[in-house]
């Protein structure tokens, strides 16, 4: 069996369309869930800033506190407040 894209080739020549979990934005997802991230809807400089912090796409993620405002969350050991726009532009999926 080999995966190419989102196919996945059986050894009887069938394929068979894998199942990706969907990309939601980060406001999105629930606090203490193990999440990685998949894509920065975000400008030139604002992606530049946020790979600077460590957030790149594949790294993983946890949100650690959801209380309504800016999200607090963990990334590569370090903890960073983001607010809840900005977290709309990063797209994530659970692990």
């Amino acid at each position: 069996m080999t995966v190419s894209s989102s196919v996945v080739h059986l050894e009887n020549g069938n394929q068979s369309q894998a199942v990706l979990p969907t990309p939601i934005p980060l406001s999105m997802a629930l606090a203490r869930q193990p999440l990685r991230l998949i894509e920065i809807r975000a400008g030139r400089e604002l992606t530049h800033r946020l790979t600077e912090l460590g957030l790149t796409p594949g790294v993983a993620l946890s949100i650690i506190q959801d209380a309504g405002g800016p999200l607090l969350i963990s990334v590569r050991g370090s903890r960073i407040a983001i607010g809840r726009g900005l977290a709309h532009k990063l797209l994530v999926t659970t692990t």
